[in-house]
């Protein structure tokens, strides 16, 4: 049996050794070594929070955030592997003084099969800053411009402050955290779910790619309210003092008001009332001037449509000192009024008001109207009536009586006159 194992002994290692040979050549032809690079493959870091616990943050320097990888390998291998299955880590944990950090390559595939991976970089570089922190209350703005006689009213917000982390670099120029809420052509409130931009001192739109904010997005709801212009009306309360009167001029500034709210409300309101007790002329002697706010007289969820506008008015009422003028009436053109049926009066001369076949009328007014009037715009007439009640009759018989005139003057004029004739009454001839 040795002899037969031994037997050829040369030529049986030979064979062997060539059958190896050969079998790396078929391997190296069908399965040959191959290098590939990869580009732009990013640099992943790990152990952040071990600057993030000492309040700093760090940036690849001059932006530099990729390497290119080269990996060697067997071709049955390398043309399986895409660059998702590289991995380049930079481990802050190892950040030297110089601010770099070894890079370190890896692959999620084929790790035991591939002969070598190595980065174009060997180092990452970083800027290393100071971490801090900034709030800042959300300022809400609108887009767009309501449908025609609507305005933006108040806004309601779920969070009306921001928190953002980052760079001191890139904290320092932030001023401002607003949103906007598009209410184009819009008749009802809007509603929606906004991203916080944040702005410069001159109001660019600040990189918030290295900022970190506590919320991304804010629920808005914005108010959408109508409009419309009003008049406003007053009746002042009261009378001036004895021997003043108004001349009837009221100036209200404004005259009208531009007001908002729901369109419901609105469609009921045409006008508002200032209330009489809130401008209260008694008393007064002169030019009387008042300020109120028409809000008090209006329902709840009314306000002013322009922000300039308090809702105060200034009530001006005109008050003037009267003017008396005497006119002198005669007897013939004194009526008689409500005489009853088959009685005849006959007005007697010298008694009581009468005087030289005539009587003498006080009027009082202001002068506007006292200067335009004659005798013949006064009417005296004998009341009748008057007299049967002061004196609770019920009936008129032939007598002489001391009747009380009645006297009627033009608007605008009184007269405190307490006039009385005597008058004969008889019985009709007919």
């Amino acid at each position: 049996m040795k002899q037969k194992l031994t037997h050829n002994l040369n030529l049986k290692v030979l064979a062997v050794l060539f059958s190896i040979i050969i079998w790396v050549i078929v391997v190296n032809i069908d399965d040959p070594v191959k290098t590939v690079q990869f580009n732009d493959v990013p640099i992943t870091l790990a152990n952040e929070l071990s600057l993030t616990d000492r309040k700093l943050v760090c940036e690849f320097k001059d932006g530099k955030d990729t390497v290119d990888v080269t990996v060697t390998g067997r071709r049955s291998v390398i043309e399986d592997l895409s660059k998702d299955n590289i991995s380049v880590i930079a481990d802050l944990k190892e950040l030297t003084k110089e601010n770099t950090v070894v890079l370190k390559v890896a692959s999620n595939k084929y790790s035991g099969d591939i002969d070598n991976m190595k980065c174009d970089e060997e180092f990452a570089e970083f800027n290393i800053e100071e971490l801090v922190e900034l709030q800042k209350v959300i300022q809400v703005e609108t887009i767009g411009i309501p449908a025609d006689d609507y305005i933006t009213g108040d806004f309601s917000v779920n969070l009306n402050r921001i928190k953002i982390t980052g760079p001191k670099s890139v904290i320092d120029k932030v001023q401002s955290a607003k949103v906007q809420i598009d209410v184009e052509g819009a008749t009802n409130n809007v509603s929606a779910s906004v991203p916080v931009i944040l702005y410069d001192a001159v109001g660019d739109r600040v990189d918030s790619s290295r900022l970190k904010l506590n919320i991304d997005n804010i629920n808005v709801n914005q108010e959408i309210l109508y409009t419309k212009k009003i008049p406003v009306n007053c009746n002042p309360l009261g009378d001036p003092e004895e021997g003043y009167k108004m001349t009837g001029k009221i100036d209200i500034d404004p005259a009208e008001v531009y007001i908002a709210g729901p369109k419901s409300v609105l469609d009921n309101i045409n006008s508002v009332t200032i209330y009489s007790s809130a401008v209260n002329i008694s008393d007064q002697n002169s030019d009387y001037v008042t300020t109120v706010n028409i809000f008090n007289y209006l329902p709840n969820g009314v306000e002013a449509a322009s922000k300039s506008f308090s809702g105060n008015v200034t009530v001006s009422v005109e008050i003037e000192k009267e003017l008396s003028k005497d006119f002198n009436i005669y007897l013939s053109k004194v009526g008689v009024d409500n005489l009853p049926e088959g009685l005849e009066a006959e007005i007697l001369n010298g008694y009581e008001s009468a005087a030289d076949n005539k009587i003498e009328v006080t009027v009082y007014g202001l002068a506007r109207d006292i200067e335009n009037i004659s005798s013949t715009d006064i009417k005296v007439e004998a009341d009748f009536d008057q007299y049967l009640k002061d004196n609770n009759f019920t009936s008129m018989s032939p007598g002489v009586f001391t009747v009380p005139l009645k006297v009627t003057l033009p608007n605008g004029l009184r007269t405190d006159d307490k006039l009385k004739l005597r008058i004969r009454i008889t019985e009709s001839e007919t």
